[in-house]
């Protein structure tokens, strides 16, 4: 059996990939009409809040700690129905988050990352903690948005 430090980030974070298809299964059917409708003037629609995920993913992810310039903003234009929003999430989670996931274990916890133009360090574990919470929090959002729309979300 492998000592704890050796354990990959992928195994401590298993269960994040059941809430993200938690998350898809629940917003898979639903319209363009309902992943834009907002609750009221400013908030943010559903399918925006699942853009800004993968947008999150990509930029703390990518660019903090794997060091690439890869973050871009992305638009309604960009992914603008469901299927668009699924292969989006699916994208960034590949490519940046199961990529930091799958090559660093509990030992790199403490290893520091400069946030670009921010001039502040922040540990692995932090960035770990912080993208998985984010998208905690928004998913409670986005099954409360449902609602308030008269959708019954999945039991999650």
């Amino acid at each position: 059996m492998a000592k704890t430090d050796d354990m990959k980030l992928s195994d401590l974070f298993r269960d994040w990939e059941l809430i993200r298809q938690e998350m898809v299964n629940a917003i898979r059917p639903l319209t363009e009409a309902q992943l834009d409708w907002v609750p009221e003037r400013g908030t943010n629609s559903i399918g925006g809040l699942l853009r800004h995920i993968s947008e999150t993913e990509v930029w703390w992810f990518g660019d903090v700690v794997l060091g690439e310039q890869s973050y871009t903003e992305i638009t309604r234009d960009d992914a603008p129905n469901s299927g668009d929003i699924i292969d989006l999430l699916d994208k960034s989670r590949k490519e940046y988050t199961l990529q930091v996931l799958e090559s660093h274990t509990i030992a790199d916890f403490d290893k520091k990352y400069e946030i670009p133009e921010r001039g502040k360090k922040v540990s692995l574990f932090w960035v770990c903690w912080h993208v998985f919470e984010h998208e905690c929090r928004h998913r409670g959002q986005i099954l409360m948005m449902m609602r308030l729309q008269g959708i019954t979300p999945p039991d999650v």
